[in-house]
């Protein structure tokens, strides 16, 4: 009698090395990409605590913000605006040109969103996988208006729009431009509170990737 015994061996499917021509376009389905924008208007000149400057706070959040968004697999823009875009850093999954810019920023002109707005949204139109601009600002929004506007541009092409503002009244203001978060989320309660507050945005856009 034989003791041969009849059995079925699966293993993995084949796979390619170097990888395809259409690695990068899968890839591209599953990334995230995402523009953080930090007001560099004059009153980020003020006093933070701690002997640091409201934007001197903002870039440290900012930087963790950068780390923690690139380990979760986004590519990550900057756009560093007063009343135009001041500084754009393009999309990108390696962080040493945002963190270079963010290093080099400096104290800028007054405040206008819309034009932050429309080149985020330019730049993120024609892309796949999670899109998301994450703003902070320290006051109210002058062109709330066209900020508006721009912002239901946005959720038509699925693009989401985070918010951090310092104090109630700039988080209400930046509010009515957010896709999604409410005030209590959004306000950062104090100038010392700003490194922490943008640093959240990070969390809660990992948090939320891939959810309607």
């Amino acid at each position: 009698m034989s003791d041969w015994v009849r059995r079925a061996f699966d293993s993995i499917g084949g796979t390619q090395s170097p990888p395809g021509a259409y690695l990068k376009v899968l890839q591209d389905k599953y990334m995230g990409k995402v523009f953080l924008c930090i007001d560099v208007s004059g009153s980020m000149s003020e006093n933070a605590g701690g002997g640091k400057t409201r934007l001197q706070a903002a870039v440290a959040g900012a930087k963790v913000f950068v780390k923690e968004a690139v380990a979760a697999h986004y590519q990550v823009g900057l756009i560093l605006w007063d009343d135009s875009v001041h500084v754009f850093v393009p999309l990108s999954g390696d962080p040493a040109a945002v963190d270079t810019a963010l290093s080099r920023a400096t104290i800028a002109g007054g405040t206008a969103l819309a034009p932050t707005l429309t080149k985020g949204i330019d730049q993120l139109r024609k892309l796949r996988g999670d899109r998301v601009i994450a703003i902070f600002s320290d006051g109210e929004i002058p062109d709330i208006r066209r900020a508006r506007e721009l912002s239901k541009e946005a959720a038509r092409l699925e693009i989401r729009i985070l918010v951090r503002g310092l104090g109630r009244s700039a988080a209400a203001s930046l509010e009515q431009v957010a896709t999604e978060g409410d005030v209590a989320e959004n306000v950062v309660g104090t100038s010392a509170e700003i490194e922490s507050g943008i640093a959240s945005m990070a969390r809660r856009i990992i948090n939320r990737k891939g959810r309607p």
